[in-house]
C-alpha cells in the first residue's frame, strides 16, 4: 500500500492528537482494507458569482485507485470485555454522472474519519461505536476551474470539514497466540461542509456501508 507524503502528514497529526487511555489490560492493533457502498446523499456546491448547485449525489469508492487505496486502522485498549478505541477510516468518494457544471468531483485523497469510541466483546463478535472529526482533501473541477489541494491543517492539504459517526461489527479469527485475521462490517455517516472548491465550497454528507478484512495483533 503506497502512502503519499500528504497522507503521512495526516497520520502523524492523527496520532499526535489521539487521546490514548491509560491503564489498559491489553492492547490490540488492527489494519484493514475493503470497500464501501455509498447511498445517495445531497450535495450542495456554492461558487462565487454563480447559482448554487443542489443535487442528489451518487458516489463510487474505487477502493484501489487512483490515489491512496481504501484502508482503515484502529487501536483498542481493553479492560475486561470492554475497550476504548481510536482509529481512522480512509473513505474515498468519486461523483458519478455529474451535471455539466461539474467536470470532476472527488475526495479520493481522503474523506477521513478520525475516530474515538468504545468496543464491546459479544461472544465471538465485537461491537464498535465511534465518532469524531472528518478531514477532507478534495480534488475537483467546477465550471472549468480546477482546485489544487493547498493549506489546511499544518499545511498538509487536509481540511477540518465536519464530523462523523460509525457503528461496526467485527469478528476475529486467530492465526497464532497473538495474531488474528478479522472481518468487519461498518455503517458510517458523515456530515461535512466547507469542502473547498475554487472560489467556493461544497457540503458533502455521506452515508455508506463498509465491508472490510484485515490483520491484527494482540500486544
Amino acid at each position: 500500500m503506497k502512502i503519499t507524503r500528504k497522507e503521512r502528514r495526516f497520520l502523524l497529526l492523527a496520532l499526535l492528537s489521539s487521546p490514548l487511555p491509560l491503564g489498559a489490560q491489553g492492547v490490540s492493533l488492527e489494519i484493514m482494507t475493503g470497500s464501501s457502498l455509498n447511498f445517495p446523499t445531497g450535495l450542495v456546491v456554492r461558487q462565487q458569482g454563480f447559482p448554487d448547485l443542489d443535487l442528489t449525489a451518487h458516489y463510487d469508492t474505487d477502493p484501489f485507485g487512483p490515489g491512496t487505496p481504501y484502508y482503515a486502522f484502529r487501536a483498542l485498549f481493553w479492560e475486561g470485555e470492554e475497550a476504548w478505541e481510536v482509529g481512522m477510516l480512509h473513505q474515498r468518494l468519486f461523483l458519478k454522472d455529474p451535471p455539466p457544471e461539474i467536470q470532476y468531483f472527488a475526495i479520493h485523497y481522503g474523506y477521513n474519519f478520525f475516530l474515538f469510541g468504545r468496543a464491546f466483546r459479544m461472544g465471538d463478535f465485537r461491537l464498535h461505536l465511534d465518532l469524531g472529526p472528518i478531514l477532507t482533501s478534495p480534488d475537483n473541477t467546477v465550471r472549468d476551474m480546477a482546485y489544487t489541494t493547498t493549506g489546511g491543517l499544518l499545511g498538509s492539504g487536509y481540511h477540518l470539514s465536519g464530523f462523523g459517526i460509525t457503528v461496526g461489527l467485527s469478528r476475529n479469527f486467530p492465526l497464532s497466540s497473538r495474531t488474528f485475521f478479522l472481518l468487519d462490517s461498518t455503517l458510517a455517516s458523515g456530515w461535512t461542509w466547507g469542502v473547498p472548491i475554487v472560489n467556493g465550497s461544497a457540503d458533502v454528507p455521506n452515508l455508506s456501508l463498509h465491508g472490510r478484512l484485515g490483520f491484527g495483533v494482540n500486544l
